[in-house]
């Protein structure tokens, strides 16, 4: 009787245990257990403005006041420098009288090269052991027989549209052999012949030179042979280029790597889709659980990537209050279970939105996909207090710093809902390029004047475009950032109608390892690490000391470790103050952990 009443006492123990167990967990208390933060905190800068007063460097840069595209090769290289903290010296193609001193290069953006008026003092500056950049499709009766000549030219035929790329040479930082085939992606260029001994660098797909060097006396020109394109990929042939005029050309990039998922977590599709059903004979959901994102969390640790998910609480079309909570447990409980495991892999949750509507009035060109607009801005931000209370209910006290438009669409007032209502909010991620007829939310880098930094996304998809890839590829050679992305639904598209998931799976795969390949010093960082790179990099300012025995530079108002780039082929024996990698012949990756840094060269040098 006794061990019958023990029984019993244990039975009811273990029910009423597991009622409180139950209780607590529909009331959500294990959720609020050893919350996940994303609060954001920038240490103190260090360094002091004691070098202040040293010259920055400076490279002048002559152009034709009137003709645009002169103008626009300026103002890009001028922003180049900026960025650079050096000093770009203007100087319009009929005011070009001598030569200001102490220049570390010349760019001339313009092909009227005989119209100069400083001319032989510019071939004598190269002959000395100066380079000079010239951008322009060349034109032979804009050259003398002996300017051809120190071009590296033999003739100079009509100007067309030559396809693809082949990068034969190590202009470039990780593409010398980078090269793809393309009806599509074009550039306009000047049929050229050149010397034997000319140093080719790019070329179109059939071989046709783009950007080539010659030397001439001491120096070199480096000669870019084509028209702007209607996109920004200029900007990373351009620093690739300026990375050439000085034997030790040194320039800070950002270093970040970042990979955004869009629409994640957001509610699984249900039912079974026909493609992925056939191919895998799973339902979408358990697609999703299964293959899907083991495979992401395996590319993370295979790759070194850290994920930003967006997250997106419910695909309805609704654009007017009141904005109901979302009834549907399978999507909230995907918030749990999907974001605590991109948290715990290292990654962040930003937000995509309440639902997959633009946060735009009429006129941005929603109707070509389907999408309502918005009537005002109030009706915005109740929606996105919603999903403020959907996101804190699982992760109470989670900072959200991140949002990426949907559709990559993004009005003034849907700005301000944003602000309003996340004030915490630092990053806005849409698109780096497109056409410029297009209505979508196109960025460039940069800090804006309320602290928000705009990081533009630069290629998608799980099989990226080999124009994309050229795109990245051109923004790490210009600033130091990989910035990709993709959808959990790709395979449900139109565009990937053709594409497995197999095949799919294995295009992230080789493209993830040819960036680690070619660059493998970039560093992993979810959205708000991005920030804090960004404001570091725009904040921080330096000045260089050459010698025959090293470098040094004196940076200072940098609050974490900042990556310099150095293009050049000495052998370097120490550093202070930092670190240092060889990424290949002609370039490092410097790492600057102290206000003064110093690099001493090898013995006898090249």
């Amino acid at each position: 009787m006794k061990g019958f009443k023990k029984e019993i006492w244990v039975t009811f123990f273990i029910v009423a245990a597991l009622g409180i167990f139950f209780q607590l967990n529909r009331m959500d208390v294990f959720l609020h257990i050893n919350p996940w933060s994303n609060n954001a905190s920038m240490g103190e800068a260090a360094g002091k403005e004691d070098y202040a007063g040293l010259p920055r460097e400076r490279v002048l840069v002559i152009y034709d006041a009137g003709e645009v595209q002169s103008v626009l090769r300026r103002h890009m290289i001028e922003k180049i420098l900026t960025e650079q903290k050096k000093e770009a010296v203007r100087l319009p193609l009929h005011n070009a009288g001598e030569l200001p001193e102490d220049l570390g290069g010349i760019v001339v953006a313009t092909n009227r090269l005989k119209d100069i008026p400083c001319l032989p003092e510019i071939e004598q500056y190269v002959a000395e052991g100066g380079t000079v950049l010239v951008l322009s499709q060349l034109q032979d009766d804009l050259l003398t027989d002996s300017l051809r000549q120190k071009l590296g030219v033999l003739s100079v035929g009509q100007e067309h549209n030559a396809y693809g790329v082949r990068v034969p040479g190590s202009m470039y930082i990780g593409l010398q052999g980078f090269g793809f085939d393309s009806a599509v992606y074009s550039t306009s260029i000047a049929e050229a012949r050149l010397l034997p001994e000319s140093e080719v660098e790019v070329t179109s797909a059939d071989g046709q030179p783009v950007v080539w060097s010659h030397r001439d006396g001491k120096g070199r020109y480096f000669v870019c042979n084509k028209r702007e394109r209607d996109d920004k990929n200029s900007y990373g042939m351009y620093t690739a280029m300026l990375g050439q005029l000085h034997e030790d050309y040194v320039y800070p990039v950002m270093n970040m790597k970042l990979y955004f998922i869009d629409d994640f977590p957001s509610p699984v599709p249900e039912g079974k889709f026909e493609r992925i059903y056939q191919e895998t004979g799973m339902n979408t959901a358990d697609f999703y659980r299964k293959l899907w994102w083991p495979e992401m969390l395996n590319n993370g640790d295979k790759y070194n990537v850290k994920y930003t998910g967006l997250v997106i609480e419910t695909y309805g079309s609704q654009v007017k209050g009141e904005f109901a909570p979302l009834s549907d447990g399978s999507a909230r409980l995907g918030l749990i279970v999907y974001g605590r495991e991109l948290l715990k892999a290292g990654g962040e949750l930003g937000i995509h939105g309440y639902n997959h509507q633009s946060l735009a009035p009429a006129g941005y060109g929603q109707d070509h996909l389907g999408y309502n607009t918005w009537e005002s801005q109030g009706d915005m931000e109740e929606s996105l207090r919603e999903l403020k209370r959907y996101i804190e209910e699982v992760y109470p006290g989670y900072e959200i710093h991140s949002y990426v438009p949907p559709s990559n669409i993004l009005s003034p007032e849907g700005k301000q809902a944003l602000k309003n209502v996340f004030p915490h909010l630092r990053v806005y991620a849409s698109l780096y390029n497109g056409l410029a007829t297009a209505k979508e939310y196109f960025q460039n880098f940069r800090v804006n004047p309320d602290g928000t930094c705009e990081i533009p996304r630069v290629s998608s998809g799980y099989v990226p475009l080999p124009e994309d890839v050229w795109e990245n590829y051109n923004v790490i050679n210009y600033n130091g950032v990989f910035s990709h992305f993709v959808h959990p639904d790709e395979m449900f598209y139109e565009e990937s109608q053709n594409l497995t998931w197999e095949m799919m799976k294995k295009g992230m795969g080789d493209f993830l390892s040819d960036v680690n390949t070619r660059f493998g010093w970039l560093e992993p960082a979810t959205a708000s690490e991005g920030a804090d790179i960004m404001e570091n990099y725009f904040a921080m300012d330096y000045r260089l000391e050459r010698s025959p025995e090293g470098l040094k530079i004196h940076c200072w108002n940098f609050s974490r470790p900042v990556t310099f780039i150095l293009r050049s082929r000495k052998g370097i024996v120490s550093v202070q103050g930092g670190r240092v990698q060889k990424v290949q012949e002609d370039a490092y990756v410097l790492t600057v952990e102290q206000p003064e840094f110093a690099v001493e060269w090898a013995g006898e040098q090249q």
